[in-house]
């Protein structure tokens, strides 16, 4: 199938560990006899070392957590609901001076401000303590009992990134003024669960009940417009198991049926663009269907038609919210790249099939998101590396020029990046091609048998576990 052709700052730098030289001029300051600040305690909080805690954010009333419960150094910080997992839990390590180092009951890592950052926004992460002042925090009071955590390096305060309500909400630092986004309740939670993957509760509220929507198509109102989707579920559904979500997203002039058959390729192998035949049963597909059979995002409509679908079938279906992914081709591939730039909190990875450019916008566009990107070396294929360095950056990953294959060679060649921060990856494959959507190796045009793409599309989403 050829479908119609449609009319942050450079990479973060190598991490450096100073708490050497931290501690060299600490003893300088002293022996010079220049005063060393001590920070003053705060009252709402007597914080027991030997004690852990959950901290529960007062604006979302969600749980600092470690994502997807991660033991590895660089593991991004969020918010979740609370469940008093051990991923939620944390013990204040004593520094002196009134700071801690709050260390990770799951990994046993503490927090830290990537790359000892000053600057507003940088991610909250967890690493290996090493004492350095980018781990070390000072509680400072706000009322109601709550405390902001004020981190010694850079004297910001942890927040809640944009106020945001929703599980997956990005942890960062901020210049502390005091909002609801940057205040902590300390809950004390001694002994502590198991950690899971999902955590005990972090399906969508569809969990634990009859489903409550069908396989089939559906309409909604979104945004004062009459919209319908295809919804596929499991054969063997389960009401407690948190499933996998994808949305696959069509081309222009395409629709919402031809990916669900995927009849423009092959009806046996190609629904989904070859992902629900490698599934088996084992996760939730989603087919909406663009306005004018393409996907303009007016005013940001489409990607809050994707929002509204979202929300249907999470409220009715056991969804695991830390595993949902779109996939898309061409155009298709542009509005999952909008996905990727507006709703990174939201999903866990997207692949951006041959999208000519951001025709879809991207709103937002500054988070780590996993990316992968396919694209053709004779389909304008400047604009799919402009694409992906968005995220090569937005991921801290090191740039580099992937290798892609030779004009005639009838080949591919897959690059994934180095350097990047641990959960969010980037891939690029190259092809020797044009703008096509299943291409093979060894001769030119779509073959929905032969396509090498769904398998590393499968196999790019199902490592998020």
């Amino acid at each position: 199938m050829t479908a119609k052709q449609e009319a942050r700052p450079a990479s973060v730098a190598r991490r450096r560990r100073w708490p050497a030289l931290a501690a060299v001029v600490a003893a300088v300051l002293a022996a010079t006899g220049l005063a060393v600040v001590q920070a003053s305690p705060a009252a709402a909080a007597t914080v027991d070392t030997n004690a852990w805690y959950v901290l529960v954010n007062r604006n979302s009333g969600k749980a600092l957590d470690v994502y997807n419960s991660a033991t590895n150094d660089g593991a991004r910080i969020t918010q979740w609901t609370r469940n008093n997992g051990n991923q939620q839990q944390w013990q204040f390590v004593d520094s002196g001076g009134g700071y801690y180092r709050l260390k990770s009951r799951l990994s046993n890592k503490v927090l830290d401000v990537y790359n000892f950052s000053t600057a507003n926004g940088a991610s909250i992460v967890q690493w290996t303590d090493g004492n350095g002042t980018n781990q070390q925090f000072r509680l400072a009071d706000s009322d109601g009992g709550h405390v902001r955590l004020i981190n010694r390096n850079s004297n910001k305060a942890i927040e809640v990134q944009n106020a945001s309500t929703a599980d997956g909400g990005n942890i960062v630092q901020y210049d502390d003024w005091g909002g609801t986004n940057q205040q902590w309740q300390l809950v004390r939670v001694d002994g502590g669960t198991p950690p899971t993957t999902p955590p005990p509760g972090s399906g969508t509220s569809g969990c634990g009940k009859a489903p409550g929507i069908a396989s089939g198509t559906h309409t909604i109102t979104s945004n004062g417009k009459s919209r319908n989707f295809i919804l596929r579920i499991p054969a063997n559904y389960q009401q407690n198991n948190p499933y996998r979500l994808v949305f696959g997203l069509h081309w222009l002039g395409g629709t919402a049926v031809d990916v669900d058959t995927g009849q423009t390729v092959d009806r046996n192998t190609w629904s989904y663009y070859g992902l629900q035949r490698l599934a088996n049963n084992t996760t939730i597909f989603v087919a909406p269907q663009g306005l004018g059979n393409g996907w303009a995002n007016t005013g940001g409509e489409d990607v809050t038609f994707i929002d509204d679908v979202l929300n249907r079938v999470q409220s009715a279906l056991c969804v695991n919210p830390r595993q949902r992914f779109s996939i898309g081709f061409s155009y298709g591939g542009a509005m999952s790249y909008a996905l990727a730039c507006a709703r990174p909190d939201v999903f866990r990875a997207v692949v951006v099939q041959s999208a000519p450019r951001e025709l879809s916008g991207c709103s937002g566009g500054t988070q780590a998101v996993a990316y992968l990107g396919v694209h053709g070396i004779s389909d304008g294929i400047a604009n799919g590396r402009a694409m992906r360095d968005r995220f090569v950056r937005n991921n801290g990953c090191t740039a580099q020029s992937p290798r892609e294959p030779a004009a005639g060679s009838l080949t591919h060649v897959v690059t994934t990046y180095s350097g990047c921060r641990s959960g969010f990856p980037v891939a690029w494959a190259a092809f020797d091609g044009g703008h096509i959507a299943a291409p093979q190796d060894g001769a030119p045009g779509d073959s929905g048998p032969r396509t090498w793409v769904p398998a590393l599309a499968w196999n790019f989403f199902t490592q998020f576990q």
